[in-house]
């Protein structure tokens, strides 16, 4: 049973729930000035239709849901594209490259679904209790609002429904982008480059593979499941190509024992492909700025939209070789990858940012920590004079504070770590065999590579993260289940070469 697994107390828990509601929704309708029978009626008829719907969602059986559905997408891309580099002076040279990338993609779905429950909740009337605005002007039909619409939402979770067996989805997108570089490079000295560089990058768009997104627009005056879908929905599935425009400026300096390369880099994001949980399935959404005021609706203009994520900074690499033998090598980036400050989900702007993320305008992005370093060195000294040498080999990896979810909840933030690895090791003459002994993560760090919203782990959306706590949410209870990072590993590795 999916509300217990003694039907006589979920009975009776539901027939105390139905009677109350129906003494509350009477009071008030009699307190809004309605006649007593009349509100005796229509709380009578209000609050049956609830106990049904919480006797329905109970008896849904164990294993309802997906029996065999299978999402199916073919992609076909081809492109054509040319790199030049342009000898200006013998220290002067102009590099462009240009590329036309054509992509199609055609989508279809075979649903087989056994959730008979939805589809009678769906036409049971629950949704129009549910988004009914006369019942909201009261606290116990507030209520009603809420317990309906989660019966509904419980019940046609991610559209589970055997509606969906009678649709035939196919849809089709196609796609064709320029994308390419300049790069002007100046060698005032043999041992000096100086250079500056644009580019355009560009990543297809493509499809949700996953029933849970199929009819939710980002412009639902009610939500999705609250309805039977139709075949129209596809194009709810999918996703717009993600476009960037790069700029970099830098130095490359080289000595016979050492070398320097530092840059600093701005990349701009349009249409920002964000994949994230959303508390029960994995989705891509769009992620737009908007440089004027959004509308009373979360949505902009269309000449406002501009990049939503900006991630700007500098990077420094060095390499030394003192002695023979050894090298040793570092390198710093920091990097600020932050959000427009008013985001919207469309490239047109005419759909409104996810409110399940809405701690992301003018923060950072997750899984971009400000400031990284690293750290290597390696001693391959000979041993004797037979070509025998040995390996001795250490780097590290220093990450700062980040965010591991896509929806920013501060529950998902991690501490800065550290990560150690090491090899040792014996290797022949001209490196034709070699055995190593190596460590990973050899201090045995722990830290969270991702964390997520555990599925229906919390009372409603409005009270899921200290995030909305703090906003003046009453309360945070959801739960957070993450995916670790690998714990020390150690192991031998022999090489060989014939």
């Amino acid at each position: 049973m999916a509300c217990g697994a003694n039907p006589l107390a979920t009975s009776a828990l539901i027939g105390g729930t139905q009677a109350q509601l129906n003494a509350g929704l009477t009071n008030a309708f009699i307190n809004a000035g309605m006649d007593p029978g009349v509100a005796a009626a229509q709380a009578g008829a209000i609050s049956t239709g609830l106990g049904n719907g919480l006797s329905a969602l109970a008896a849904i059986p164990e294993g309802t849901g997906d029996v065999a559905s299978r999402y199916y997408q073919k992609s076909e891309n081809w492109a054509l594209f040319t790199h030049n580099i342009v000898h200006i002076t013998p220290q002067l040279d102009l590099t462009l490259g240009l590329r036309y990338t054509h992509e199609s993609k055609r989508f279809s779905a075979d649903f087989n679904n056994n959730n008979a429950t939805c589809a009678a909740l769906q036409a049971s009337g629950l949704s129009a209790i549910a988004t009914n605005p006369q019942l909201g002007a009261t606290p116990p039909g507030r209520l009603v609002n809420q317990l309906a619409g989660g019966i509904l939402t419980l019940g046609c979770l991610g559209n589970g429904s055997t509606g969906l067996n009678a649709l035939d989805l196919h849809d089709r997108i196609s796609d064709g982008e320029f994308s390419g570089t300049a790069v002007l490079s100046w060698k005032p000295l043999d041992a000096l480059l100086l250079y500056g560089s644009y580019s355009r990058g560009y990543k297809a768009g493509g499809y949700n593979l996953d029933r849970f997104q199929l009819g939710s627009t980002g412009l639902n005056p009610v939500p999705a499941v609250f309805s039977p879908r139709s075949n129209a929905d596809v194009t709810t599935l999918r996703f717009a190509a993600e476009k960037v425009d790069a700029f970099e400026v830098g130095l490359k300096y080289s000595q016979p024992k050492w070398s320097a390369n530092i840059a600093a880099f701005r990349q701009e994001f349009r249409n920002f492909q964000l994949n994230t949980f959303n508390g029960t399935s994995f989705i891509v959404q769009n992620i737009n700025g908007c440089d004027g005021d959004l509308s009373a609706a979360r949505t902009c203009d269309k000449g406002d939209v501009s990049p939503g994520l900006v991630s700007q900074g500098v990077e420094l690499e060095l390499t030394a070789s003192p002695v023979r033998n050894v090298r040793i090598s570092g390198g710093m980036t920091y990097a600020r990858a932050k959000f427009a400050n008013r985001l919207v989900g469309s490239g047109d702007g005419s759909v409104p940012l996810d409110p399940a993320l809405f701690l992301l305008p003018g923060s950072i992005n997750s899984q971009a920590p400000e400031l990284v370093t690293t750290a290597s060195a390696a001693w391959t000294p000979e041993i004797g004079s037979n070509g025998l040498s040995a390996l001795f080999y250490v780097d590290a990896r220093m990450t700062g504070d980040f965010n591991t979810g896509s929806d920013l909840f501060p529950e998902k933030e991690q501490d800065g770590f550290s990560v150690v690895n090491a090899r040792i090791g014996l290797r022949g003459p001209e490196q034709k065999w070699a055995i190593e002994f190596w460590g990973q993560n050899i201090f045995n760090a722990k830290y969270t590579q991702v964390a997520f919203s555990s599925p229906l782990q919390s009372s409603s959306p409005a009270t899921s993260t200290t995030g909305q706590f703090a906003s003046g949410g009453v309360m945070a209870n959801q739960l957070i289940s993450a995916y670790l990072a690998e714990p020390r590993t150690y192991g031998i590795t022999l090489r060989g070469s014939f």
